[in-house]
């Protein structure tokens, strides 16, 4: 369920009114489950948008997965719109940024026009929005920041999306959000036949003002869209909603949202005001670049959580190991159950150790919150395996040879007498380089992560405060000053 189906699934859905007739889009059935166009094969149906049919399918001749996006059958007849599909890709295609969803291929087989692109998981930002609970304000911070680097590179290629919405904002693990379907695209350097002025183009919860007059539009209208998914993210609906996609248009155009902070008093007024000032009626009062925005929305990260590196875990380890070699000292063999609770019990309650706590790093989930008892489980298992590894051998080893008097000369040794000892010093050094690899990992892994983090899905994180002038500086690019009229 999208976002729009809230009220009525066409005021998500994107639509093309030129002038004052609304042209309604059909996609008809299709039997294209199972065939081949060119060397992709066609899987199975993911979903339908306003110019055709998105499918999951297969490139045969690179064996991998992708999503292959096909211009509806009644559309195809129309060269104009035919024009725009094949427009979309070649927009997209030269978008190369980790926000943007990559264009493989775009061709045209036995009367069908399709083009190919990277398949991604998602879901998409819409099926988060299903439910009314807003999401946590950071988490809807970093989406907005990662499809305004998106649509900083689209703009830079001269490009506005003009269909900025949810159900276009694709969850991807390693980029955060990747943008999709430039369907609507809108070039500034010209094909002023595909996209004139006087049309009413784009999805009617999310569209500008500008847009819903049948204006002329500019980055600034797609920094309204954001603002607007922003704005459904912070409060858990739209801005607005009504039971017309013509009376919400409307709304867009004459009405004023209710203020973040009354409908969510939780999000911080840094972010409110940025989502108000995205969502200024007169483009001329919004942010006038994606780099004045990204500023904005960057420098209210005043609370970010950032990942940690090897040293400031390796110190905090350090005084972790230093605090239990001093209860080993009172409890002998004991300190191995006493490590145990103090590993779990400090980082399922609290989220670090003392260690941690000095350096100011904590273990957390990937939603920043606490993590679970079977994490905190795991989490000391993997870390523990080395220590466990070489005390099994050391108790392997007494046993075996417990009754035995050992006595040479080094003059007198010989390979068979040196044989065993080098299998005990051979896996004895196995499990330290290994043990000591799986900590090492953090200096290499693009997310800081050890062995136990990435077995257990936790993460290190620290808190990290911007400067004190990028804060003073992001309030004030947020106030929002009023030109005289």
């Amino acid at each position: 369920m999208g976002d729009g189906e809230k009220s009525l699934p066409s005021l998500e859905a994107t639509i093309l009114v030129k002038g004052a007739a609304e042209a309604e889009a059909r996609v008809a059935a299709d039997t294209l489950e199972g065939s081949c166009l060119k060397h992709f094969q066609v899987v199975r149906l993911l979903g339908r948008g306003g110019m055709g049919a998105v499918y999951y399918g297969n490139d045969t001749s690179l064996e991998r997965p992708v999503a292959i996006k096909i211009l509806a059958p009644e559309l195809a007849h129309d060269p104009e719109v035919v024009a725009r599909f094949e427009r979309e890709a070649r927009a997209q295609a030269r978008l190369r940024h980790p926000n943007v969803a990559q264009i493989y291929f775009i061709g045209e087989d036995r009367g069908v026009h399709f083009f190919v692109m990277e398949h991604l998981e998602g879901p998409g930002l819409d099926s988060l929005l299903a439910r009314p609970e807003p999401l946590p304000w950071a988490q809807a911070l970093e989406y907005t920041i990662a499809a305004a680097r998106g649509l900083r590179a689209a703009s830079a290629q001269g490009f506005v999306h003009r269909d900025v919405k949810p159900s276009n904002l694709m969850l991807d693990r390693e980029a955060g959000i990747k943008i999709l379907d430039f369907g609507l695209v809108k070039s500034m350097h010209g094909d002023s036949q595909l996209t004139r002025d006087g049309a009413i183009i784009g999805s009617p919860l999310y569209m500008s003002p500008e847009q819903g007059r049948g204006g002329t539009v500019d980055l600034r209208s797609d920094i309204y869209s954001l603002g607007c998914a922003l704005y459904h993210m912070l409060c858990g609906r739209p801005p607005f909603t009504g039971p017309s996609p013509v009376g919400v248009i409307t709304m867009h155009v004459t009405d004023k949202a209710a203020p973040v902070r009354v409908v969510n008093p939780n999000v911080p007024e840094v972010l409110a005001r940025i989502a108000e000032r995205m969502m200024a009626k007169e483009p001329a009062d919004r942010f006038a670049n994606y780099d004045d925005l990204l500023a904005a929305l960057e420098g209210a990260r005043a609370d970010r959580r950032e990942l940690s590196g090897f040293r400031t875990r390796g110190i905090a380890l350090a005084i972790d190991a230093v605090l239990l070699s001093v209860v080993g000292y009172f409890v002998g063999l004991w300190v191995l159950a006493a490590a145990f609770a103090y590993f779990v019990l400090f980082h399922r309650l609290l989220g670090q150790t003392p260690g941690k706590w000095l350096l100011g790093i904590r273990v957390e989930n990937a939603a920043e919150g606490r993590i679970s008892w079977k994490a905190a489980l795991i989490r000391f298992l993997v870390f523990a395996w080395g220590p466990l590894a070489w005390t099994i051998l050391a108790v392997v080893v007494y046993s075996l040879h417990r009754e035995q008097h050992v006595s040479f000369r080094l003059a007198s040794l010989t390979l068979s007498q040196l044989a065993l000892p080098a299998v005990y010093v051979a896996l004895a050094t196995v499990i330290l380089v290994a043990y000591l690899a799986g900590f090492l990992l953090v200096a290499f892994h693009p997310r800081r992560l050890a062995l136990h983090d990435i077995l257990a899905r936790t993460e290190v994180r620290f808190k990290a405060r911007p400067p004190a002038e990028q804060v003073v500086e992001a309030v004030k690019a947020t106030t929002l000053t009023r030109r005289p009229r």
